[in-house]
């Protein structure tokens, strides 16, 4: 039974605006002292893709006891989670022979096995020990119910695998959200543990948001439905075709798609909508700001289907209606990405400069702005907080950009969860026909050429333009934005 669904609306207002940074001196960050908790328990994960094998191995540079378990097929075989696994050097067990053993379990296999694997390790776990989730949709959507004597944490970071290690090893982090599942925390130390683990990860150098299994669920799958996954994946398609029809080479446009998003997210992150559309003229800049408006209008329905879809259920019942029927759905929207005219044309291997990518790239600039205010303002009206809204519609923007930076699409689908990849192909498929009529009125100025000399050098109206300049400052997730990024800086800001 769909968990969210048997709570009462007070109950389910509370777990979806649940929300607290936590960082620096509140989990020990700064000394690492963060993972004392951690400190002799043995650490076993079960699940060794993107998130399973870097996960551990930033556990295991931080000092920890980690091994994987894994099933006697999968060994014997020599799956590719063996291979992972035995590639780094890690122990390898059966379920049998390390579970039991276990103190913390850390369940990071794709949403779709949850249900069979947590039944099948459950009986096998010792009295008292932790099971930790990196996604709540089998608590949540599913309706799991946990031995009462296992505490239930759940530690999601706000991206990909690939892009948790690489930040680690930069010395930095991916913000990171924890949670405790209230049915399932019998000795009280389930937030204790979790924020060690985030520490563990190198969280705690970026941000530790506290929040509900409810709350995580429901923003991260809008999120990735829209902003961060399903946005970019239809800007690559509608853009890409787009130019193509207005002359500009197949390869230019395909390279202009493939690395302009990481360009130009970059500035999301650095300093939210505001830095991203300071970085265009003043005449691009309006020419953004009008343009983002017609897609925001566009769109609202389309985003509010959405969120509608995620509460009450229906999109869970949907997805895993083609689990059990072999991922038909999934499969077939994924062969039709990889037939499109963007994933098939070679990108170009001339380098695109920032500055290309936003002078050209005004249209992206639009569409990540109408974005990411949707997301926020759709997250927030569901009874989000406003800082995990900031999080799900802003940050994670930027390391999913790089993915198709590095193979288009495919790498994109190939890293993000299978969850994440349904919800973007199923955005991609009712938004593409929406902004069909608008894409045909979009010229080479807007995406693939940009503005002429001579309309870069028309003054502009300073009463409009100040007038957009306060709107973008003034939308509430920029005010949110401005308020994180102060916090986050001072966690790292040394200790006086």
């Amino acid at each position: 039974m769909n968990y969210f669904n048997t709570l009462s609306q007070e109950q389910r207002l509370a777990q979806l605006g649940k929300f607290r940074l936590l960082g620096g001196e509140a989990v020990g960050g700064k000394s690492n002292s963060g993972i004392e908790k951690l400190r002799g328990m043995k650490i076993v994960i079960v699940g060794c893709g993107a998130q399973g094998l870097n996960q551990g191995l930033n556990m295991r540079d931080s000092g920890l006891d980690v091994s994987y378990a894994m099933r006697q097929s999968a060994i014997t075989e020599r799956r590719e989670s063996w291979r992972n696994a035995s590639g780094h050097g890690f122990a390898i067990g059966t379920y049998e022979q390390l579970i039991p053993q276990a103190d913390l379990v850390l369940n990071l296999t794709p949403d779709k096995q949850h249900s069979a694997v947590v039944a099948e390790l459950m009986p096998l776990m010792k009295q008292g020990a932790v099971l930790c989730y990196a996604h709540g949709f089998n608590i949540v959507e599913e309706g799991m119910q946990i031995r009462q004597d296992i505490t239930v944490i759940m530690l999601a970071p706000k991206g990909p695998g690939s892009e948790v290690r690489e930040e680690y090893r930069r010395g930095s982090g991916v913000p990171t959200l924890l949670a405790v599942h209230p049915e399932n925390d019998p000795q009280g130390a389930g937030l204790e543990i979790a924020k060690a683990c985030a520490v563990a990860l190198g969280a705690h150098r970026a941000g530790i948001m506290e929040s509900s299994f409810v709350a995580e669920v429901k923003s991260d799958l809008l999120g990735e439905q829209t902003i961060i996954c399903g946005i970019l994946q239809t800007g690559c398609l509608l853009f890409f075709e787009r130019m193509v029809q207005q002359g500009i080479k197949p390869a230019y446009a395909a390279a202009l798609m493939q690395h302009g998003w990481a360009a130009i997210t970059e500035g999301i992150k650095r300093g939210g909508i505001t830095y991203m559309m300071e970085q265009l003229s003043e005449p691009a800049r309006i020419m953004a700001f009008e343009k983002a408006a017609e897609l925001k209008q566009l769109m609202v329905p389309l985003f509010q289907k959405h969120m509608d879809d995620i509460l009450s259920g229906d999109f869970s019942t949907e997805m895993m209606k083609d689990w059990e029927n072999g991922d038909k759905q999934l499969l077939q929207w994924r062969a039709a990405i990889g037939e499109t005219g963007f994933e098939k044309a070679a990108a170009s291997t001339e380098h695109i400069s920032e500055h290309e990518c936003y002078n050209k790239g005004i249209l992206m600039v639009a569409l990540l702005k109408a974005g990411a205010e949707l997301t926020f303002e759709t997250l927030t009206a569901a009874g989000l907080a406003a800082e995990s809204a900031y999080y799900d519609a802003v940050y994670e923007v930027p390391l999913v950009a790089r993915l198709i930076a590095r193979k288009k699409l495919h790498e994109m689908g190939k890293v993000i969860s299978d969850t994440a990849e349904y919800g973007c192909h199923l955005f991609t498929q009712r938004c593409i026909p929406l902004l069909q009529d608008f894409m045909q009125q979009v010229d080479t100025d807007l995406i693939g050429g940009g503005l002429s000399a001579a309309a870069e050098q028309q003054a502009v109206n300073k009463a409009r333009l100040n007038a957009v300049n306060e709107s973008i400052r003034s939308h509430p997730i920029e005010q949110i934005g401005r308020q994180m990024r102060q916090q986050t800086a001072a966690m790292l800001r040394p200790a006086t």
